[in-house]
């Protein structure tokens, strides 16, 4: 099976209690990104990452503002709403975040899988009709290159975008805009889902979500669909035939 998270923003004991839900399954692990910030326990949170394996790390507007503040001084990471300075505080000073610069450096930008005849779309935002989705997927570089490479404003990013817009050939799955009212937002078309986010505002007092996918009939069998499960352990099944 596979767990996706979005948004922990430091929130380490609500993630190690979705985690635990899971405890006995063999696991594969997409994080859409927001792992640090506003929440106090950021540094645990990325120790706690690094150590699940296999995984696919994901950059969040977050992340990027940091490496934006490390590397060119830009400050908007420090401002009280994006909550920079509870990282730095964290891990105990600036200079005790760059010990996990590589890890920060080789965020991807997306990830995509197939489950069960369905395409998934994995971002930590929303993404625009037209975006690049393969050489976004396969970009070897920092994001501020890319979008210089395809000539796009960073408002309007896959790390930024809060619009959602249908995607064609894909169901996207993504955080960064918190639903508030503690469930997934799910946005149809035509009566199907099309786009499932899963950022259900931990850090302000809400839950943190996973999506749990099957990987094989076996796993399908028991669980009907994807397994939506909170830090309180609440779960909803979303069945492969709403898409």
């Amino acid at each position: 099976m596979v767990l996706v998270f979005s948004d922990i923003h430091g929130c380490y004991f609500e993630f190690e209690k979705v985690l635990s839900y899971f405890q006995k399954e063999n696991k594969r692990y997409i994080f859409l990104g927001d792992y640090i910030d506003r929440g106090s326990y950021s540094k645990e949170v990325v120790e706690k990452v690094l150590e699940l394996s296999p995984k696919v790390c994901l950059l969040g507007n977050h992340e990027d503002m940091m490496l934006r503040y490390l590397k060119f001084g830009h400050k908007s990471w420090l401002f009280p709403t994006n909550g920079g300075n509870s990282t730095i505080e964290s891990f105990g000073g600036v200079e005790n975040i760059n010990t996990y610069l590589s890890f920060f450096e080789q965020l991807r930008f997306l990830h995509v899988e197939e489950f069960f005849g369905v395409k998934f779309l994995f971002s930590h935002a929303n993404v625009l009709p037209d975006f690049p989705i393969e050489k976004a997927t396969n970009y070897e570089g920092s994001y501020s290159e890319f979008l210089n490479d395809i000539g796009m404003d960073l408002s309007i990013s896959n790390i930024w975008l809060r619009e959602v817009y249908p995607l064609k050939g894909y169901v996207l799955i993504h955080g960064h805009t918190p639903t508030f009212n503690k469930k997934v937002g799910l946005y149809k078309v035509n009566d199907r889902i099309v786009d499932i986010n899963i950022d259900t505002g931990c850090v302000y007092g809400g839950n943190l979500t996973a999506l749990c996918f099957p990987e094989n009939e076996k796993e399908l069998s028991v669980c009907g669909g994807i397994l939506v499960v909170n830090d309180k352990l609440e779960t909803e099944v979303i069945g492969f035939e709403s898409f």
